[in-house]
C-alpha cells in the first residue's frame, strides 16, 4: 500500500494548497521545503512522507510562495532592455577600465557565457566572467555587477569586509541585489 501511495504521488501533478510541487527524494538527513523555478520543491528521504513535512510547514509555505509570487509579478514588470552587442561590449568595457582604476585591480581575462544562477563569477587566477544575460538589464545593474566582480579580486567572499568594499561605491547594493534579483527571476529562471 506504501509503495502504491508513493508511485501515485510521485507521479501525478501535485497541489498542496493550490500551490504545485514535486517531490524530490535524496539521501539527505532532513526533510525540506524550496521553491525553483515557480514551483515548490519538497525534499525527503528515501521513505519519508511528503506530505508531513507540508503539514508540519503549512503556514510557512503558504506565506513563502504568496511572496514570491509578488516577486515573480514583479519580475514581470521589469523593464528589459535590448543592448546590441557592440553596446554591450562597450559599456562592459567602459566599467571594467573604470573600475578596475578605482579598485586597483587588474583582472586576468574577460568572458562571457550563458549562466543559469550567476550573473557573473570570479576565479582565483582573476578571470571574471560575465552572464551574456546582462546585455538585457539597464546599465546600472551592468555596472554594480562588475564592480562586485571586480571587488572578488580583492575580497574572495561575501562577509563584511566584502560588503564594506561595495559599499563605497554603492551604498544601496542591498536595494541593487533585489533589482538584480528580479530580473534573475525574469531571465533566469
Amino acid at each position: 500500500m506504501k509503495k502504491t501511495l508513493e508511485k501515485i504521488i510521485n507521479s501525478s501533478p501535485l497541489e498542496f494548497e493550490g500551490i504545485p510541487y514535486d517531490v524530490v527524494r535524496r539521501k539527505v538527513m532532513y526533510a525540506r521545503v524550496e521553491f525553483k523555478r515557480n514551483k515548490l520543491l519538497v525534499v525527503v528521504p528515501p521513505g519519508f512522507s511528503p506530505l508531513r513535512i507540508l503539514e508540519e510547514n503549512k503556514e510557512t509555505i503558504i506565506k513563502k510562495f504568496n511572496r514570491y509570487m509578488k516577486h515573480i509579478e514583479a519580475a514581470k514588470k521589469a523593464p528589459m532592455v535590448d543592448w546590441t552587442i557592440d553596446q554591450f561590449e562597450s559599456i562592459v568595457s567602459t566599467y571594467i577600465e573604470s573600475y578596475s582604476r578605482i579598485l586597483k585591480v587588474k583582472p586576468r581575462s574577460i568572458k562571457f557565457r550563458k549562466m543559469k544562477r550567476r550573473w557573473g563569477s570570479c576565479r582565483s587566477d582573476g578571470t571574471i566572467t560575465l552572464n551574456i544575460f546582462l546585455q538585457f538589464v539597464p546599465q546600472h545593474l551592468i555596472a554594480y555587477i562588475i564592480f562586485h566582480e571586480l571587488a572578488h579580486l580583492i575580497v574572495r567572499n561575501h562577509g563584511n569586509k566584502f560588503k564594506a568594499l561595495i559599499a563605497t561605491q554603492y551604498p544601496n547594493y542591498k536595494e541593487l541585489d533585489k533589482e538584480i534579483a528580479l530580473y534573475g527571476l525574469k531571465l533566469l529562471s
